[in-house]
């Protein structure tokens, strides 16, 4: 998870300046469920087991991933939720930490009759989330995918400092990606984006606390994608810190004894923009692993 500061400040304002009306607000594609006083909304498409469940990084929502989603809901059913805050998800309470986040997806998911077993998917953030759940319900888990996922010892390793209480008023940003200037995402999913992402990083010390905690990973079929294109740009230590991600990344590959660690060559962070494909196939192999296991 890359946290990008105030390159685009002036455009973030404008942002937070647009007034969200119903009307400009899309059709809820999937449904939403109530797990506990707030709705999660979530979208599932095709058939069969396992159920592949797709997280998203900070700052994305479910339109992030419908691409793949469509492509992977071929082989087998595939569901894609809005954490809270986002999309078309109601705001959970705070913190917005991975442990809270893990209780939201078991509340979820059974609100929704899908028992396991699960293949997850985590990008980013999503992958605290991912591997936190995972601890806990081990017994639900068939696989797992990590796409450029965060690792519990990067902020230390790469020196970057969190705040170790939830502060809504601290001074923490999070850039649009650059493409979302011209996507045709509608203005009010990427203004409560913005919101909810802020929310995430505000609470992202107690995440990683809580991803050194439950630190068990189920003996499952593991794909650990890379970006291949370094995100440290215009830094003196740019690539140092590169080097440093890429050794987290092959600590991440080595939390299965069944695993692969793959690279996206032509991508950066977003891998899932980038080459859709990459992690398609990977969700693929996964479930075919996981079937021939069971």
């Amino acid at each position: 998870m890359i946290v990008r500061l105030t390159a685009y400040l002036s455009f973030l304002m404008t942002l937070l300046a647009t007034i969200s009306y119903a009307g400009d607000f899309p059709p809820t594609p999937g449904k939403r469920y109530d797990v506990g006083g707030y709705s999660i909304h979530m979208l599932c498409k095709g058939m069969g087991e396992p159920t592949v469940l797709i997280d998203a990084g900070l700052g994305d929502d479910s339109t992030d991933w419908f691409d793949i989603q469509n492509k992977s809901s071929v082989d087998t059913r595939t569901c894609v939720f809005d954490r809270p805050g986002y999309g078309w998800s109601d705001a959970g309470p705070q913190p917005r930490s991975s442990l809270i986040i893990s209780n939201e997806v078991s509340k979820l998911i059974q609100k929704a009759n899908i028992s396991g077993p699960l293949v997850l998917v985590g990008h980013s953030f999503g992958g605290y989330n991912m591997r936190v759940f995972a601890a806990q319900h081990p017994q639900k888990i068939a696989g797992m995918v990590l796409v450029d996922a965060s690792h519990e010892s990067q902020y230390e390793k790469l020196n970057i400092k969190l705040p170790k209480h939830f502060d809504r008023k601290g001074n923490i940003l999070i850039l649009p990606k650059a493409n979302d200037t011209v996507s045709d995402k509608a203005i009010a999913l990427r203004e409560r984006a913005f919101h909810a992402a802020r929310a995430e990083i505000s609470s992202l010390y107690q995440s990683t606390l809580q991803v050194k905690r439950y630190h068990d990973f189920p003996r499952v079929p593991l794909i650990v994608i890379s970006r291949g294109l370094s995100e440290w740009k215009d830094r003196d230590d740019a690539e140092m810190r590169e080097k440093i991600w890429v050794q987290l990344q092959q600590d991440l590959w080595k939390l299965s004894p069944i695993s692969q660690h793959l690279f996206a060559n032509t991508s950066g962070h977003d891998i899932h923009l980038d080459q859709p494909d990459l992690i398609v196939g990977a969700i693929a192999d996964v479930v075919s692993m996981s079937r021939v296991m069971n």
